[in-house]
């Protein structure tokens, strides 16, 4: 067909229809081709994905420009902190741009001395390194996950002749974490040893950390020891409770199956402080430690003189007897000293801080569930407690894994008790995870679902909204005709009319037919012509 006799048509066909109906042709073509240009140009659009976020404008203005030279489409959203491009070039770009240095954080790193110019004074080398110094840091404490951003600032004091003189070196830190982030008390001693193993000479006590709420990670002395060493008791309590629940627990549950015990330990602790010295003596272990004798004998071989003391008795004169001397008697002396050492134990003992006073376990286990019909027909389940018997092994094997005694106070309750069945915890389960696997598995085919969604769209389009209108306006525009035929008709069709169709017939008849078909218009045509005459 000619495309001039396709438009005569198109023509012909607007001009018969009503203004309402023709305006609604109009407008269902112009909608039809815009949505069918916009489902085009939407499928033909690349698939972009997140490249970077977060970027410092130095960072997005250097990635940028390599994405221009490498020719990536791409596009840029969150006021220029993130950048897109098509999701097939994302871990080709990411690699490409890592092994160029990029996103390089924010601040200025050690890249700072790659070009140096010749004639730099030690002053300005020292503010580069100090500022690189402050740039690597930042940009390692942003490493962290609940880290955003951050900021370093290094105090060096200038060094003086005196030691005594020389002041310490410094260092403040400044976080923004991410929403709904916090560091733990070993990160934030983590990210102030860090800063201050990287720094010569600065103490961690010397180095502050504020988030960006204005809160004081680190950096403030604790305002008495007693607190810092009840919050460390308090935490080694909760750590050792909690693992004797998870081996009551775990060892229930793999008796018993997953979610059938719940188990509570309370411990009571002791943290008092004690060192004890003593000295013990062992009177049955003796030992010589020294020995002294001492003997002295003396025998009869000696004289001792006798008589009258003086000179006359000395002399024999006048008849006399001279003096004679009698002999000494024979004595034995003997002294002796032993010393004994006895054995000796000193021990100095200090008591473990935390000692276990006494433990307080809690137990409830889950009954058996049992299916049957009921008197509707329809299934339900039976609930049947545990016995005697099974409830004394239960608590038995609760004071093994505790190791239970009766003189420490220790207590023990195993009680039955029934929680939610079974069923309707698995098929929960299942449904979160076939719900998981539907979004992943569209998510993983997003890229092809989006040409069966305009096929089907044009489909649609054309079944129920494209089909019935043109069925409406062809049917109105027969309806138009018939009005139109039913209209009175004017004297040159009636002629025409009559023409077609009495050529066949003889005068006569021919006139007759016609007086009759139109009698009105017959009588008015006599009429005339007899005024006429």
């Amino acid at each position: 067909m000619p495309f001039s006799e396709l438009i005569a048509q198109i023509k012909a066909l607007l001009m018969n229809i009503s203004p309402a109906k023709r305006m609604t042709l109009l407008t269902l073509s112009a909608g039809t081709i815009l949505g069918f240009v916009f489902l085009m140009l939407w499928t033909g659009r690349p698939d972009f994905q997140l490249l970077y976020t977060n970027l410092e404008s130095e960072d997005a203005g250097a990635i940028l420009a390599e994405l221009k030279d490498q020719k990536v489409p791409y596009e840029i959203a969150s006021n220029g902190r993130s950048i897109l491009i098509p999701r097939e070039r994302i871990y080709e770009t990411r690699l490409e741009l890592a092994s160029q240095g990029l996103p390089q954080g924010s601040g200025v790193g050690f890249e700072i001395f790659d070009n140096t110019k010749l004639g730099m004074t030690e002053f300005v080398q020292n503010v580069n390194y100090q500022r690189a110094t402050q740039g690597e840091l930042s940009r390692t404490i942003n490493g962290f996950a609940e880290v955003e951003s951050s900021r370093v600032h290094i105090v060096m004091p200038p060094k003086s002749l005196f030691i005594e003189e020389e002041k310490p070196a410094t260092a403040s830190v400044v976080l923004k974490l991410r929403r709904g982030k916090r560091l733990n008390t070993d990160q934030v001693q983590g990210i102030v040893h860090l800063v201050s193993s990287s720094v010569s000479g600065l103490n961690p006590d010397n180095v502050t950390v504020v988030d960006n709420n204005g809160r004081m990670l680190a950096g403030f002395k604790p305002g008495s020891a007693v607190g810092q060493v009840s919050s460390d008791q308090l935490e080694f309590q909760a750590k050792l409770e909690k693992n004797y629940q998870d081996r009551i627990r775990t060892m229930l549950e793999t008796a018993l199956g997953p979610g059938k015990a719940i188990v509570r330990v309370s411990c009571s602790m002791d943290f008092k402080r004690q060192e004890k010295t003593e000295e013990t003596y062992q009177t049955d272990n003796k030992v010589v430690r020294s020995e002294q004798l001492f003997n002295e004998t003396s025998n009869g071989g000696t004289t001792s003189p006798m008589g009258v003391p003086g000179v006359v008795s000395n002399l024999a004169e006048g008849g006399k007897q001279p003096t004679t001397t009698a002999q000494a008697p024979s004595f034995q002396k003997q002294d002796r000293t032993v010393n004994y050492e006895i054995g000796k134990v000193t021990s100095h003992t200090i008591e473990p801080v935390g000692r276990l006073g006494r433990i307080s376990v809690a137990v409830i286990v889950d009954g058996s569930y049992r299916s049957a019909a009921g008197t509707t027909g329809a299934e339900r389940w039976e609930y049947f407690p545990r016995t005697p018997e099974e409830m004394a092994k239960f608590e038995g094997i609760v004071k093994r894994a505790v190791n239970f005694d009766v003189k420490r106070g220790d207590e023990i309750e195993v009680v039955n008790i029934p929680f939610e069945t079974a069923r309707l915890t698995l098929s929960g389960n299942q449904e979160e995870i076939t719900e998981g696997g539907w979004l992943s598995t569209l998510k993983r085919y997003g890229s092809v679902a989006k040409y069966g969604f305009l096929a089907l769209f044009v489909l649609l389009s054309f079944a129920f909204v494209v089909r019935p209108l043109v069925q409406w306006l062809t049917s109105g525009s027969i309806e138009n005709g018939d009005i139109l035929n039913r209209l009175p008709k004017t004297v040159g069709e009636l002629e025409r009319e009559y023409g077609e169709g009495m050529k066949s017939l003889p005068f006569k008849n021919k006139a007759l037919q016609m007086i009759t078909a139109d009698k009105e218009g017959s009588v008015e045509l006599l009429r005339n012509w007899l005024k006429e005459s």
